[in-house]
Formats: C-alpha cells, sequence, structure tokens
C-alpha cells in the first residue's frame, strides 16, 4: 500500500484514494490499540507510544521474531508498521494539496508522532500520567 503512494500522479481521484486508504490504515490501527489497551484520548500514553514507536521500532521486531506466540509484540510491530504508513500517506497527500486524517486514534497516534520528531510544539493538553511513568500497558 505504502509503494502505492510513491506518486499519486496516475489516480483518478486522488483524495477518494487517500481517503479510503487512510480509514483502512486507521482500523487496523484501533485494532492493535485494542489488543495494546491503548486509550487514545490518553496523550501521555500515546505519547510514550510514539516515543516508542520512533525510538525502538527495531527492538520490538526483534523481540518478536524471538517469541511468535507474543500477541502484543506482534501488534506493538504491526503498529509501528502503520504508523509508518500513516505519516507517509499523509506526506503524499499534503504534497498534492490534500489534507488527509482519520478519527481519534488517526489523530492521537500522528500528532503524538510529530511531537516527538519536533515537528509539533503544542504540548498536550491534559497529560494524565506523571512525567517519571514511562511504561506502556
Amino acid at each position: 500500500m505504502v509503494e502505492d503512494l510513491v506518486t499519486l500522479d496516475g489516480v483518478g481521484n486522488a483524495e477518494d484514494y487517500c481517503e479510503e486508504h487512510s480509514a483502512d490504515i486507521e482500523t487496523e490501527i484501533e485494532r492493535m490499540g485494542i489488543a495494546l489497551g491503548i486509550d487514545w484520548n490518553d496523550d501521555y500514553q500515546v505519547g510514550q507510544l510514539a516515543k516508542e514507536a520512533l525510538d525502538h521500532a527495531q527492538d520490538a521486531v526483534s523481540q518478536y521474531t524471538h517469541d511468535l506466540t507474543d500477541y502484543r509484540q506482534k501488534a506493538k510491530v504491526t503498529l509501528f508498521g502503520l504508523a509508518a504508513m500513516m505519516m507517509t500517506i499523509m506526506a503524499k497527500s499534503a504534497s498534492k494539496g490534500i489534507h488527509t486524517h482519520g478519527g481519534i486514534a488517526w489523530k492521537a497516534f500522528s500528532r503524538a508522532l510529530m511531537r516527538e520528531r519536533g515537528m509539533l510544539v503544542s504540548e498536550p493538553e491534559n497529560p494524565t500520567h506523571p512525567e517519571s511513568d514511562t511504561s506502556l500497558p
């Protein structure tokens, strides 16, 4: 799917194409969030997940390959891949003047990923966990 987004020039209706693919990606993000117990309204928890996605994705893959029965690790690996797809579709569609977005999970995760990368400078509105707690569910 990401390879299809390298260019949107050959797509008849790029806006519908991006909307359809973003909906598919978000559905999978929501599913992985359920498996991991993610509350997409918890800015702190989502921020920690984004940090882990950006800093430790390779570690997650390595851990999963050592224990293929660990459904939580599989969900993390899948979620981190979906994050890459989400950010790619947003960037590629934006370059064509298309604003691609999703619902609560999409917006929360993309905002946290952008904040973690320094692309978004606003702080979470209501972090619900102390800064010293870096654990994910």
